[in-house]
């Protein structure tokens, strides 16, 4: 693996996973910094519990957003990617290798306050050592294998987006992510690119995605992000992310996340 002056102390410490005993377990609690990773792979189970802040996760070939109170199941040698945009984030990751899993596919669970604490509990102890600690890594590795049964699985935020094959659609979509806040229209995204409306829709359609849907989803996404930031308060967040009034941002977080903005910051 080859290191860029920009990330090689990520990267080591990705490369400090592999390293790891396997009969141990190793935890960590991340901040911001620590969460913007190119994919990568680990050679044991990695679980992700959001304490604070939101997470983007691309994995399998599509991308995942995912906010607090939300645990990720990633399992050994499945590849993906992590970024936050917030600018406060705290997660509490576990590696752990087990010969049976009580899940061997990408998941995302909703949590309780329950699985919460028994995961800060877990998280005190930055290696947990099967030899050392036998009390401590025999509760860890049965908690982890009863998490599948005793979660449920969510719907959004953690709806996965496919991310297109189609390297003409790319730019388009990261312009619509970084412009928000304008009045964004079809006609006006397919004449920037030099596209006919005609032809741009084809590659939405093509690619399973609809404009409409799309720029809706990012703009509630980004609003979460605000939000979860407190950085603003909802009407403020509203024009931030290109609603025309608090009435439409409301309207259009519900549809999608099946709770008003106000319900949202209630249960944070």
């Amino acid at each position: 693996m080859q290191f860029t002056p920009q990330d090689s102390v990520t990267e080591k410490r990705i490369s400090l996973i592999e390293e790891v005993p396997a009969d141990d377990i190793l935890t960590k609690v991340t901040g911001r910094e620590e969460v913007s990773l190119h994919p990568h792979t680990h050679n044991r189970h990695q679980i992700i519990y959001i304490l604070s802040g939101t997470l983007h996760v691309e994995v399998e070939g599509s991308s995942y957003f995912v906010t607090g109170r939300h645990l990720i199941w990633i399992p050994c040698g499945v590849e993906h990617r992590l970024s936050s945009n917030n600018s406060q984030i705290s997660l509490l990751t576990s590696y752990f290798c087990m010969e049976h899993v009580g899940e061997d596919c990408f998941s995302i669970y909703k949590t309780d306050e329950l699985v919460a604490r028994n995961l800060q509990f877990i998280s005190r102890h930055e290696l947990i050592e099967r030899n050392r600690t036998p009390e401590v890594f025999a509760f860890a590795m049965g908690f982890f294998g009863v998490l599948p049964h005793i979660c449920k699985r969510t719907s959004f935020p953690a709806q996965p987006f496919i991310i297109p094959k189609d390297a003409r659609l790319l730019p388009v979509l990261d312009y619509v992510k970084s412009n928000l806040n304008q009045d964004l229209t079809i006609e006006r995204v397919a004449s920037y690119f030099g596209f006919s409306v005609r032809n741009l829709t084809r590659l939405f359609t093509n690619s399973g995605i609809r404009f409409v849907h799309y720029l809706n989803y990012q703009r509630i996404v980004r609003g979460i992000e605000i939000l979860t930031d407190e950085a603003m308060n909802i009407e403020q967040t509203a024009y931030e992310v290109g609603f025309n009034s608090p009435n439409s941002f409301s309207r259009v977080f519900k549809q999608i996340t099946g709770e008003s903005p106000s319900d949202y910051i209630r249960n944070l």
